[in-house]
């Protein structure tokens, strides 16, 4: 059976926790490592400089002074690390305590790492030194010489010692780890139980944040406007199943009522076929607002990106006044132009001719006859405002962002017909091509602006 570890130490929290406190160890390790490593060597360098001074000194001397520097130097070590011989020409031993003459010593003045029989009250013990020699006057040799041996403490106090540090150390590293990774639990588990609410239906749950400002506040914050944004496309598709039926409903049960009427009263083929010329009216009116609704989703949905090249949106503007004019001479109303500059950006032109096409047509629609309609190609820095105005009753401050909303109407607009998607098309073409569309204030009549940012290809 596979043994289960705590959730809490299966966290990212904990495994870096544990991952820092590694390094932190290593770190201390090689800290200690260097300490003791630089203390040794500054002290062998020490030793060997003393060690080099004392031959020097002594090899200007005769046996007699040097035997007596041998036994001044072994006098004084209470802990017998020193090493000190007087060898005769022929190398045996006259003063000290080396046994004998340590095997390819070489007396040259230099620095030997040496293994030597050290012989004194306490008996015969090899040891291993560094040891310096040079050649008397008279042909003896001198030696002196030093164990290290003695490190060995300084070596396990400062093992001891980290050991003692970095246990304390290691265990509040766990604990705080154990500590912030039961922390970090509890708000995963808060946010997975709240999560679990808004998955069954709870779509106005929201995230629980604690004021704090930190990581997961916000990560919850980012979260919860995700999750408001997301409640109110649900809520406006809900309300567009709602609209769609609504408005198909008027001109499908217009159609059964004309075919009903058709069928019950036409007394020729006249009367029949006027019944069947409205039924048809109203089936393309229905077909109208499908087919107006599939443009909105396809265009929402990315699908026309295909179609986009480089466009002068100069020559579009141009084009769709040339197409309105007719239309606002027959109305009486004076469609003019301030100016249309010629500008080059990337886009659909199509779909960028029919969301002008939108705006003025809904300009002169909505203005009385006799009225005003201008559209204006602006130049602002980099970007490109296209601006179309009209001297109509204009839309009221707390619609004017409702006017894009799919099949929204106001209470000016009903008398003039129209299914209410012209805007909402508009939206979501400016939306596609990374415009923006709005209401601006004015003080008479209505004026809608797109801000055109050009894009690169």
């Amino acid at each position: 059976m596979t043994m289960r570890f705590p959730e809490f130490l299966r966290t990212t929290t904990f495994r870096w926790t544990l991952t820092i406190s590694a390094v932190f160890v290593a770190a201390m390790l090689v800290l200690v490592a260097a300490i003791y490593h630089e203390t040794v060597a500054s002290n062998e360098a020490r030793i060997d400089e003393t060690m080099i001074q004392d031959v020097g000194r002594t090899i200007a001397e005769d046996s007699e002074a040097a035997a007596t520097r041998v036994h001044a130097r072994l006098m004084e070590d209470p802990r017998r690390v020193r090493l000190g011989g007087l060898f005769d020409a022929d190398r045996k031993p006259v003063a000290g305590n080396m046994h004998s003459f340590p095997e390819g010593f070489k007396a040259d003045g230099k620095v030997w790492d040496i293994v030597v029989e050290r012989e004194d009250s306490q008996g015969l013990e090899v040891q291993t030194a560094r040891a310096v020699g040079g050649v008397l006057r008279d042909g003896s040799t001198y030696i002196v010489g030093r164990n290290f041996d003695d490190f060995a403490p300084l070596q396990e106090s400062m093992v001891q010692t980290l050991v003692l540090g970095l246990a304390p150390a290691i265990g509040l590293a766990l604990f705080c780890g154990i500590v912030l990774s039961m922390r970090t639990q509890r708000r995963i588990e808060e946010i997975h139980r709240m999560a679990q609410r808004i998955m069954a239906g709870h779509l106005n749950e929201r995230l629980p944040g604690r004021g704090k400002n930190d990581d997961f506040d916000k990560l919850v914050d980012i979260i919860n406007a995700m999750l408001g944004q997301i409640e109110h496309l649900i809520s406006e598709v809900k309300g567009v199943g709602d609209d769609i039926a609504h408005d198909l409903r008027t001109p499908l049960t217009r159609v059964r009522a004309a075919l009903e009427r058709g069928r019950d009263n036409a007394t020729s083929l006249e009367d029949l076929r006027g019944a069947v010329d409205k039924g048809l009216n109203g089936i393309d009116q229905a077909l109208g607002v499908t087919t107006a609704l599939l443009r909105i989703a396809a265009i929402e949905h990315g699908q026309r990106n295909a179609g986009f090249g480089e466009v002068d949106l100069g020559t579009i503007v141009a084009a769709a006044i040339e197409l309105y004019e007719p239309a606002a001479e027959d109305k009486g109303i004076r469609l003019r132009t301030g100016g249309v500059a010629h500008s080059m950006m990337h886009g659909d032109r199509d779909l960028l001719f029919e969301a002008i096409s939108n705006l003025v047509d809904n300009a002169i629609k909505f203005t009385p006859a006799g009225g005003s309609v201008s559209v204006d190609l602006i130049h602002a820095g980099e970007r490109v405002l296209l601006r179309v105005s009209d001297s109509g009753p204009g839309i009221p401050v707390p619609e004017r962002e409702a006017v894009f909303r799919r099949f929204y109407q106001s209470d000016k607009s009903r008398t003039a017909g129209g299914m209410g998607l012209g805007l909402s098309l508009v939206a979501a073409i400016s939306r596609l091509h990374g415009f923006t569309v709005r209401v601006a204030d004015t003080l008479s009549g209505c004026t809608i602006e797109m801000v055109c940012e050009p894009q690169a290809a």
